[in-house]
C-alpha cells in the first residue's frame, strides 16, 4: 500500500499537494460562497452543508453547518432543522434550498415551477445559477473529500475552522496552512 490515503488529514492537505491548480478553486470558493449577492453568506454555507449531508460528506456538511450556525447567530436568528419546510429560515430562502436538493439528486426534473417558485421571491437570475454552482461546488469537494478518505474533524477543530473561515475567507484559511505546513 503506499500510504495516500493515510496521508491527507484535511482537504487543505490534498490542496497544498497541488496548489498549482488546487488554488483556482480556492479562489473560486472564495468569490462563489463570500461575494455579496441576493444570497447572504449563512445559506450559501447553508446549501453547502446541505448537500453534502445528502451525499454523505461528514467533513464537509459539518463544517459548512458550523460556519452558517455561526454566522446565523451573529445575526440573531436559529439555525434550521432537517426539514426545510419546518425550518426557522426566511420563507423565501425555501425554495432555493429545495431547489438544491433537486438539482443534487435530480437534476433531470428541474422544471420551470422550481424556477418560478424561486422567482416569485424576486431573486434575479443569477441567482438560480448561484445555487446551481454552489451545490456543484459542493459536489466536487464531496468526491475530493470522500475519495481522499478523510475523516471529519472533531467537534473544536471544526469550531476553529468554521471561525477561521469566517474570518479569513477561503484563501485566509489555506495561506494559514501553507504557512503552517512551512514550518
Amino acid at each position: 500500500m503506499t500510504g495516500i490515503l493515510e496521508k491527507y488529514g484535511s482537504v487543505y492537505d490534498v490542496f497544498l499537494d497541488s496548489w498549482d491548480y488546487q488554488s483556482h478553486f480556492v479562489n473560486y470558493l472564495e468569490s462563489l460562497m463570500r461575494q455579496e449577492t441576493s444570497l447572504p453568506t449563512y445559506i450559501k454555507e447553508m446549501i453547502f452543508a446541505y448537500v453534502s449531508g445528502l451525499n454523505g460528506c461528514s467533513y464537509c456538511k459539518n463544517i459548512h453547518a458550523e460556519i452558517s450556525k455561526i454566522t446565523l447567530k451573529d445575526m440573531g436568528k436559529d439555525s434550521i432543522n432537517q426539514n426545510i419546510d419546518d425550518s426557522g429560515i426566511e420563507e423565501k430562502f425555501k425554495p432555493i434550498l429545495k431547489f438544491a436538493h433537486k438539482v443534487n439528486e435530480d437534476n433531470s426534473s428541474i422544471n420551470e415551477e422550481d424556477i418560478n417558485e424561486i422567482k416569485k421571491y424576486e431573486f434575479e437570475d443569477k441567482a438560480i445559477s448561484e445555487v446551481i454552482s454552489i451545490c456543484a461546488a459542493a459536489q466536487f469537494m464531496n468526491t475530493v473529500v470522500k475519495s481522499h478518505k478523510i475523516q471529519p474533524l472533531n467537534d473544536t477543530m471544526n469550531i476553529a475552522s468554521a471561525k477561521m473561515m469566517i474570518s479569513k475567507g477561503y484563501d485566509g484559511l489555506a495561506d494559514y496552512m501553507i504557512a503552517k505546513r512551512r514550518k
